[in-house]
């Protein structure tokens, strides 16, 4: 007798999940189609939008109450983004 070496694997990875689900629904009654769409986001995605975004809030403000600092404000983000 052989060794069974048939073996199912059923794992998923995080990276291997979709992040957009979308299911369709028929329904045959009068032929109506629903579809529903959901999304889902990692928190390192959300952590990156919320620091993009304060840090656009900060350039308009530098640019709106000192722009002659700017550049240099600027300078210093793009330092900071790549030496970390």
């Amino acid at each position: 007798m052989g060794a069974n070496n048939n073996k199912e694997v059923n794992s998923v990875k995080k990276a291997d999940k979709p992040s957009v689900v979308i299911n369709i629904n028929v329904y045959g009654d009068n032929n109506k189609v629903s579809l529903n769409e959901t999304r889902s986001y990692s928190s390192a995605v959300a952590i990156g939008v919320i620091i993009v975004a304060l840090i656009a809030v900060a350039v308009l403000a530098v640019s709106c109450c000192c722009p002659e600092l700017l550049p240099d404000f600027v300078r210093w983000i793009i330092g900071k983004v790549v030496n970390s």
